[in-house]
Parts: structure tokens; C-alpha cells; sequence
């Protein structure tokens, strides 16, 4: 046996599995520097720069994880992690079209597998296409039963859609497979603030970042349970989630149905020469706009604290 031979072959696979593992349990920055170090042994491994991709991603160093994303399609055109690490990365770009070439390619060369389906159906989300979203994770499903992250990105369109019930089951369903898969715990959480279960919530944003301390869909959880306590964000908590159930288009007209409302009070103040009434229905008119305007404002610079770092020895 030919030791000299078998050492760094040995070694980049060491760093490689150990860059999987560290990206697993969330310790991003690690798992940075152990792909480094691998690809300072074999500049040319397309896995590798296709793995700091998606890590990069995590860290939402999109610009760097483009260029990995690039270098590792520019090895192997047709690999099946190259292809996904790119299409993840153009997808959060919003360069919706591209992502979506990439993921037809892996659906071309893995026809039996669940990814490239699971990935479309989060384009398709983004695109506000719910209802291609949901033929597409069932189709993922049926290739693959067990698939977790399937399972909880349906149980994420249930939710949406308002339906904590139809949510709920897919996050026990997703837990009796994975019992620490953060995104279960995370859907989980959610259907429990939903129905007021600020506290329980809360044990499970904390239960999914001891798993990986990055998961920025646990951090947005914690933040949601916060703002839900709050009792001025809290109103505006419950306006989004109860705006987001019914989609784009019904949300639009019960704007346009209030905008409505609000003119026909303040033209019917004014006609019967109730003056006062009619700045008062103005103001408060005025006050649910900028409340409405602020409140994501507030909410999403409480959410970038959380993810400027969360230490769990406070829990």
C-alpha cells in the first residue's frame, strides 16, 4: 500500500465530511474554513465549491456564493449538487428565471427524486403561484414520503393559507421523522403562537438553534414570539398573519374595500356638518397607515438583533 499515495486523497475527504457535519449542526464559519482548506488541496473539486455555496448562502454572502456556485457549474455542468447550489443561490437573488432553468436540469437528470420538485415549489411560492406550489411538493412527496423539508415547506403552505390544522399535522408528521429537524420545530413553533401558545412557541425557537444556531427561520420564530408579547407589535402581528391567510388578491380588495369605507365616513361627517368627526376618522385613518408602515420596519430590525447573535445560556 502506497501511504504517501493514500494521504491527501484521505485528508480531503476527512475535511469534506467534516465541512458536511459543521454545516449540519450550523457552525457555518467552520465549515467555511474546512472547505478552504480542502479546495487548497484540490482547487478543481466540484462538490467543494459547490458545499461553500450553499454555506456562504446560509451566511448570506450572496455575492461570494454566487462565484462559488459558478466555479463549481463551470467543473461539472451537469452535477446534480453544482446545479442545486446554483439554482438556491440565483433563486435568493430573485433571478427567478435562472433559478428556474437550473432546477428544470436537475428535475431532467434526477426525474425520480424529490429535491428538484421541492425546490420549484419554493420558486413557485416566491412567484405567488400557491397552487403550482402545492401540486409540486405532493408530487415530491410521492417520490419520496419521508422527505422532511417537503414535508414542512407543505406544512408552510397550510399555514399560510391559514390552515393551522392542516399545518400542525405535517409538523408532527415531519417530528416523528426527524424529532430535531429544525424547520419541523420552527413550523411547529409557528402553529403554536398561532393559537396563543406564546411560551411553547418560544421552547422550540430555542430547541431548533441549540440544533443549528444559524437557522434564521428559528430567530425569525423567536422574534415573532417576542413581537406577539409585545402589546403594541403584537397588533400589527396579528394584522400580517390574518393579511398573509388570504393571499395577494383578497388582501387587495379588503384594502380597497377600507380605503373605501374611510372615504365614504369622512364625506358622510362632513355632509351632515360633523366637521370634528371627520378629521377624527382622518387621523385614525392615518394612524392604521403608518402603524401598518412601521410595524414590518420594527419588526424586521428586532429580527436583525436576533440575528446579530442569540446566546442560548439566556434561556
Amino acid at each position: 500500500m502506497n501511504l504517501v499515495g493514500d494521504g491527501p486523497p484521505r485528508a480531503f475527504e476527512r475535511r469534506l465530511e467534516l465541512a458536511r457535519r459543521q454545516m449540519q449542526i450550523g457552525q457555518l464559519a467552520g465549515a467555511v474554513d474546512s472547505l478552504k482548506a480542502a479546495l487548497a488541496e484540490d482547487p478543481d473539486h466540484a462538490e467543494a465549491h459547490a458545499l461553500l455555496a450553499l454555506v456562504l448562502h446560509d451566511m448570506r454572502r450572496l455575492t461570494a456564493a454566487e462565484h462559488e456556485a459558478r466555479a463549481a457549474l463551470a467543473l461539472e455542468p451537469l452535477g446534480f449538487l453544482p446545479l442545486m447550489a446554483s439554482g438556491i443561490v440565483l433563486l435568493s437573488r430573485r433571478r427567478f428565471d435562472d433559478a428556474e432553468e437550473r432546477f428544470e436540469r436537475l428535475r431532467e437528470l434526477a426525474p425520480e427524486s424529490a429535491e428538484p420538485r421541492r425546490l420549484l415549489a419554493r420558486l413557485r411560492t416566491l412567484q405567488g403561484r400557491r397552487g403550482d406550489a402545492r401540486v409540486l411538493l405532493d408530487e415530491a412527496l410521492e417520490r419520496d414520503p419521508e422527505d422532511v423539508d417537503a414535508i414542512t415547506d407543505l406544512g408552510d403552505w397550510h399555514l399560510e393559507r391559514g390552515d393551522v390544522a392542516g399545518a400542525e399535522r405535517h409538523a408532527r408528521r415531519a417530528l416523528e421523522i426527524e424529532p430535531e429537524s429544525p424547520a419541523a420545530l420552527v413550523l411547529m413553533g409557528h402553529v403554536l403562537l398561532r393559537r396563543g401558545a406564546a411560551e411553547e412557541a418560544r421552547d422550540h425557537a430555542i430547541w431548533a438553534l441549540r440544533k443549528d444556531p444559524s437557522d434564521r427561520g428559528a430567530l425569525h420564530l423567536l422574534t415573532a414570539v417576542k413581537a406577539r408579547r409585545n402589546p403594541l407589535l403584537g397588533l400589527w402581528w396579528r394584522y400580517s398573519v390574518w393579511m398573509g391567510a388570504l393571499g395577494e388578491g383578497r388582501a387587495i380588495v379588503v384594502l380597497l374595500a377600507a380605503y373605501v369605507a374611510y372615504r365614504f365616513a369622512v364625506i358622510a361627517a362632513q355632509d351632515f356638518g360633523h366637521q370634528g368627526v371627520a378629521a377624527l376618522v382622518s387621523l385614525a385613518w392615518l394612524g392604521i397607515v403608518a402603524y401598518t408602515w412601521f410595524g414590518p420596519a420594527i419588526f424586521h430590525r428586532s429580527l436583525k438583533k436576533e440575528l446579530a447573535g442569540v446566546d442560548l445560556k439566556e434561556f
